[in-house]
């Protein structure tokens, strides 16, 4: 019995390790768009993006405003699952399906495709240690061509 107990032990030890270690963040607050901090490519910065997000793993939605470059507002929303299902979305480049699939404890992908292919979008966003910044890697793939931008949210 004394041989198999440190063997327990270490495996109950590891295994607690691990949970602390695996833990996924959430991903849920309000968050502002830090324009000057973001890059934006050949992609016009907008005047201010906020965004609300309710993260309750694997369940997420988010909805916000964009207000762009020429002061126009407009508001968007999803609502989905973070496992890599296609879940339905309006986007302003039309309607579509978005997958969310988990890279790893703090990064997740998206993957928007229109309903007629023309447009594809993909995004990595990735959450601080802290908590406190969301970063979002974008690339849009259209008629037009490609474009890539990178957006820094923080938490307020």
């Amino acid at each position: 019995m004394s041989a198999r107990f440190p063997a327990v032990l270490l495996a109950s030890a590891a295994f607690s390790l691990y949970a602390v270690a695996g833990e996924i963040p959430s991903l849920s607050g309000a968050w502002t768009l830090n324009v000057e901090k973001s890059r934006w490519g050949n992609k016009p910065k907008p005047k201010s993006v906020v965004v609300h997000i309710e993260h309750n793993e694997p369940a997420l939605k988010y909805q916000g405003t964009v207000v762009d470059a020429t002061g126009e507002s407009r508001d968007f929303s999803l609502e989905g699952m973070i496992d890599g299902k296609p879940y339905p979305i309006v986007a302003d480049y039309g309607e579509g399906l978005v997958t969310i699939r988990r890279l790893n404890d703090t990064t997740i992908r998206s993957e928007f495709r229109t309903h007629d292919g023309r447009y594809v979008e993909t995004a990595r966003t990735s959450i601080s240690s802290d908590g406190r910044t969301l970063t979002r890697r974008i690339r849009l793939r259209g008629p037009d061509g490609s474009r890539s931008w990178t957006e820094v949210y923080e938490k307020h």
